[in-house]
């Protein structure tokens, strides 16, 4: 899933980010969106999706099964007028209507189905093959039944993984202080939970995991003194055991070198893709292999050197797609391709982005519309 507004936002099943490092956020602002030339321009077509029959919301957890698009939580429509709120203050949201459903969407049909009960979700979210679930609650879109999941304070800011077994997640206490992070590991089958000690420092400031084909990677980043220093593990669940990832530490906060300094983006069914800047503050993509921990750049053509596009990216199985305001271009094969401009999205119009399968999904946030979808490749 991804958030024009966030960096990084944890995904599910298409192809996950969960934000790593030691960066902010940066959304400076931004002039009309551009979109040069040098890119081939695919000649697919955006597919404006039905309405569906549930509550209009914006910033859904969309959700990837393999056959369906669920659609759950999300913000409904803002209720009376919106304060102002002055430039760079910290203002509450203005109240919204409550959003009372949830819903599928089959792309291979253009079909929906309707789930009565809403289901919001505290963060990151995995498929477990028959349950929605990130570690505090759970939902089965076949019956439409939910439930709590046996909690855990390591699960504060804590994305769930799906092993095949057990869901996985790695957080910390929430208290805003520096403390270990443990993995919390739930099989829903048997109803049991166990935990297991993560290597490395014993206090992180931000922490960022990621399921790749057979292992949880877990990267905790600390800047004690100023001086960034990292540490990536990686856990096998099936042994319960833990390894180190080899990765070079940069010689200051400024410095990016391989997974150490790029935030954990998604899995691409071979390697893990990173995001970040460099030292000139170009935005860049990285592929890494975790196994031991070496990573190459991925070429940006010119007209995704702009550091809107480094915000803005979503990995699904063979692709990744980047883009904002209703602009997307996507690599598949090695090669960039641009898609089409989204009707009626100018730069600055909120939308939440999944990958169902090979079709791209963008769900206006907005709620002037439903959304769209493409087959780029």
């Amino acid at each position: 899933m991804l958030r024009r507004r966030d960096l990084l936002t944890a995904l599910t099943a298409t192809g996950v980010l969960a934000a790593c490092g030691t960066r902010d956020s940066q959304d400076p602002a931004t002039p009309a969106t551009r979109w040069p030339g040098d890119l081939p321009t695919t000649t697919a077509t955006w597919q404006e999706l039905p309405p569906p029959p549930i509550d209009p919301r914006g910033a859904p957890t969309l959700t990837w099964t393999g056959a369906e698009l669920l659609v759950v939580g999300g913000t409904g429509p803002v209720v009376g007028p919106v304060p102002d709120c002055p430039a760079n203050a910290s203002c509450a949201a203005p109240p919204t209507e409550p959003v009372t459903d949830s819903g599928a969407y089959d792309p291979a049909t253009g079909t929906w189905r309707r789930f009565p009960e809403p289901h919001s979700f505290h963060h990151g979210t995995t498929w477990t093959g028959n349950l929605l679930t990130d570690g505090w609650s759970w939902f089965d879109p076949a019956t439409g039944g939910s439930g709590p999941a046996p909690e855990s304070d390591l699960l504060v800011y804590a994305p769930a993984w799906w092993s095949g077994t057990e869901v996985l997640c790695v957080g910390t206490d929430g208290s805003g202080q520096p403390v270990p992070h443990t993995l919390w590991a739930w099989n829903p089958a048997t109803g049991t939970t166990r935990t297991s000690r993560v290597p490395g420092p014993d206090s992180g400031e931000s922490c960022c995991t990621i399921w790749t084909a057979d292992e949880l990677l877990v990267g905790l980043t600390q800047v004690p003194d100023g001086y960034a220093g990292s540490s990536v593990q990686a856990y096998d669940p099936a042994h319960d055991r833990w390894r180190a990832v080899p990765v070079p530490v940069p010689g200051g906060a400024e410095e990016t070198s391989g997974p150490t300094a790029v935030p954990f983006g998604g899995w691409d069914g071979r390697r893990l893709i990173g995001t970040g800047w460099n030292a000139d503050q170009e935005p860049r993509l990285e592929r890494v292999d975790p196994v031991d921990g070496t990573s190459d750049p991925l070429d940006l053509p010119a007209a995704l050197q702009d550091p809107r596009w480094a915000q803005n990216v979503v990995v699904g199985p063979g692709h990744v797609a980047v883009g904002v305001g209703g602009r997307y271009a996507v690599l598949h094969e090695e090669t960039w391709t641009a898609l089409p401009a989204l009707p009626g999205v100018v730069d600055g119009d909120p939308t939440t982005v999944a990958w169902a399968g090979d079709r791209l999904v963008v769900w206006d946030d907005s709620m002037e519309r439903t959304g769209w979808q493409i087959q780029p490749t």
